[in-house]
């Protein structure tokens, strides 16, 4: 979860942030938001300023002393992360828990993987579902997604295939890539919606654009297919490319059905080869034999 990009404005200096925030006054709100905004430069290496997580974290802890309520969740996810300092997941909860108390969905949702997960307290299920919705309430698309995904499978909640759509819709519309991926998948299977090639393909579309990988490799099969759309191999490569520079391993082996059949690229056995090795190194099952028939092919 990236820390919320601030508004540009014209910039303090590291020392003129420190000094602010030593000078015993009560800071303006837009005083404040300059900190956070230095903070976020430093985080992310922008304003020509070098990338310094430990500048960054003591100015997003400066922000928060002053009552900005996004440097505390940013403090949060410099703890759980470890950018700054040493991961410390109890203390990422408990500034996730500022954020959250304060209203910010993000920190929210982080609070909540954290009871899923047992990072920084006690896995507790009924805590994530209470903050899961609370950051539903406040519109967050990916508490959406996580809150379907529990409705799906019946984690913490009774299983409810009805309201797993419901949310799974919410989240895709919403914006988030995951949301619309999995959105596209249940189009696929025809799992609590009429099954649908064309809506598969559109809500793929649209998180492949967000740059899903999985997301991806569906967009470059409809492609190859022709399912939905008009059979293009070379615009099929080049969405099953996009997919495997993130090392999808469906992506790594759809490229190399397409190399050793030159369908949409030149013909290449070596190729071919290659990307079916990376297949294998990045998790694909079944590469073995694909392997040893495309060495024979090149020793004939």
């Amino acid at each position: 979860m990236k820390k919320k990009v601030p508004k540009k404005s014209e910039p303090l200096t590291y020392e003129e942030a420190v000094a602010l925030h030593e000078s015993g006054n009560k800071l303006s709100n837009e005083q404040v938001l300059e900190i956070y905004r230095l903070a976020y430069a430093y985080d992310h290496g922008e304003r020509h300023l070098k990338c310094d997580h430990v500048k960054a974290l003591e100015l997003y802890r400066m922000a928060a002393a002053h009552g900005d309520h996004d440097a505390e969740f940013a403090v949060g996810l410099c703890y759980y992360y470890g950018q700054g300092c040493d991961v410390d997941y109890t203390k990422a909860v408990e500034w996730y828990r500022r954020a959250a108390d304060h209203g910010n969905r993000e920190a929210m949702h982080n609070l909540a993987n954290c009871y899923y997960y047992g990072e920084g307290c006690e896995k507790d299920l009924a805590k994530h579902i209470y903050w899961l919705k609370r950051a539903v309430k406040k519109g967050d698309p990916l508490a959406m997604w996580s809150l379907s995904t529990r409705y799906r499978y019946g984690e913490g909640v009774r299983k409810n295939l009805p309201a797993a759509i419901r949310w799974i819709k919410k989240s895709a519309e919403g914006g988030c890539a995951w949301g619309q991926y999995d959105l596209s998948w249940y189009y696929r299977k025809g799992i609590g919606v009429e099954q649908s090639d064309e809506l598969e393909f559109f809500w793929a579309m649209k998180a492949a654009e967000q740059g899903d990988d999985y997301a991806q490799n569906t967009v470059g099969t409809f492609y190859s297919d022709g399912i939905s759309v008009k059979k293009d191999s070379e615009t099929a490569m080049q969405w099953f490319r996009r997919a495997a520079k993130k090392k999808n391993e469906e992506a790594a082996y759809n490229m190399a059905i397409h190399y050793e059949e030159g369908d949409g690229v030149e013909q290449n056995y070596k190729e071919a080869l290659r990307w079916y090795r990376l297949a294998d190194k990045w998790g694909k099952e079944g590469v073995e034999e694909d392997i040893n028939r495309l060495k024979a092919l090149i020793r004939a």
